[in-house]
């Protein structure tokens, strides 16, 4: 269990969700299964008090750490329908963009092993992203790679709402991932 600055506990599920996209079915608040995120009923748009925005956000973080790291450690084939066509990854200060050069990267790691000890989540304004309804997702823990011992981590996500009439998919924009080595 992964406690995060909010008080809601995150567990790291393993189960036979399908991380096709992360969608918020609107004005519902539910979702859950199957690859879905729920974010409290829609984007984190209008007259909404930044507490409701940071309540939102975090059930979106909640819900997405649950599958992304389920999927890169057991379905990483698919991993790349999380993230935007146009995203970028900056993994240990290498540079991938796009789509294609994102599923050729994690093809080439090695089996993983994720365990996240911390979550940390908030709403970015959207005077910063133009309008654009985006999360910013922090996550701490460890890693097991095959072959390597286990390492610390860090990794941020900017998550940005697709919104359709139908509902809001929400996909990576944006990640930064770190090992936290410290010398002995």
């Amino acid at each position: 269990i992964h406690t995060y600055t909010h008080g809601i506990k995150v567990t790291h599920r393993p189960g036979p969700r399908t991380p096709g996209e992360l969608i918020s079915s609107s004005g519902t608040g539910g979702g859950g299964g199957g690859g879905e995120l729920a974010s409290g009923g829609g984007p984190l748009t209008g007259a909404l008090d930044f507490k409701t925005h940071a309540d939102q956000a975090c059930r979106a973080a909640e819900e997405f750490v649950n599958i992304y790291y389920d999927t890169i450690d057991k379905r990483r084939r698919v991993l790349t329908k999380l993230y935007l066509d146009t995203a970028n990854l900056v993994w240990n200060g290498n540079a991938v963009s796009g789509n294609r050069a994102l599923a050729d990267f994690f093809e080439m790691l090695p089996s993983s092993d994720f365990q996240v000890n911390m979550l940390d989540c908030q709403p970015v304004h959207e005077q910063a992203t133009q309008g654009q309804t985006t999360v910013l997702v922090v996550t701490c823990g460890t890693v097991k790679f095959d072959g390597n011992q286990q390492r610390y981590f860090n990794q941020n996500f900017l998550l940005t709402a697709q919104v359709t009439p139908q509902n809001t998919v929400w996909k990576i924009a944006s990640d930064c991932f770190r090992f936290q080595d410290w010398p002995s």
